[in-house]
């Protein structure tokens, strides 16, 4: 016997997608399709209308939604060209995300110490003399920061260095938001208690074995620098389970 209508499972509406998502999420797949390269550029607005059949309105939503990505950039008002997404702007709305889910000291420091030590493993491998200069000149300026935020400025930047130092884009853009969001960690440790000396030392432990491309000894000191600033950050009596904070952009 049949079913009555009323017995039926009731379904969601289905939703619509807004035109302005459907043009961007078109050009988008173009682009990454390369039918549309880097530095070209984009026909303009009332070509663009003309082509999907909708109004400048519409493609003028589609665009701001492709440039918040950084998918588009303008050189002028009217020219709009294909851009690359830099790490920072992809690094953004995941900083936010973590932020708003409140995520932990505790796991932003678990994630760090899974992936550090990879990082300078990988980097002993692969660091050119310009990047190793530019390490042992960051150690140099840490050794001499004159205040608080320089010396956590400063950590920041070497990691970002040793990061680089893998020549390996893809780890740059995964570390990018554990960076935005372990500065304001350091900037609290280093106000808190002196921890210069033995930053600085584990800094030039790990451009050792990288001079020496020694990958084990690079990650062994990578780990045991976390692992020591996490002794640091509980000895000053720091709560390693509160909600991670953000600087903000302007100063990530």
């Amino acid at each position: 016997m049949a079913r009555s209508l009323s017995a039926m499972p009731i379904f969601e509406k289905v939703e619509q997608v807004p035109a302005y998502r459907l043009l961007a999420d078109r050009i988008a797949d173009q682009i990454l399709a390369g039918q549309i390269k880097p530095g070209e550029q984009l026909p303009p607005e009332i070509s663009l209308a003309e082509q999907f059949g909708v109004h400048r309105s519409t493609v003028r939503e589609g665009i701001r939604l492709l440039e918040e990505t950084g998918m588009l950039r303008r050189r002028s008002q009217k020219r709009l060209v294909v851009s690359v997404p830099d790490g920072a702007r992809l690094a953004e709305r995941s900083v936010q995300a973590l932020v708003m889910r409140k995520v932990s000291v505790r796991s932003l420091y678990e994630a760090n110490l899974a992936l550090d030590p990879v990082i300078a493993r990988l980097a002993a491998g692969s660091a050119t003399a310009a990047q190793l200069k530019r390490m042992r000149d960051n150690v140099e300026e840490t050794r001499l920061a004159p205040d608080h935020d320089t010396l956590a400025a400063l950590d920041a930047e070497f990691h970002l260095l040793l990061c680089e130092a893998t020549n390996n884009e893809i780890f740059q853009v995964m570390r990018q938001p554990l960076h935005d969001l372990f500065m304001p960690m350091v900037s609290d440790l280093v106000r808190t208690i002196d921890t210069s000396d033995r930053m600085v030392a584990a800094h030039e432990r790990i451009i050792v074995a990288l001079e020496n491309r020694d990958s084990e000894e690079a990650e062994a000191w990578a780990r045991r620098h976390l692992e020591d600033f996490k002794r640091g950050y509980l000895k000053a009596g720091l709560d390693f389970d509160s909600p991670v904070t953000y600087l903000g952009s302007a100063t990530a």
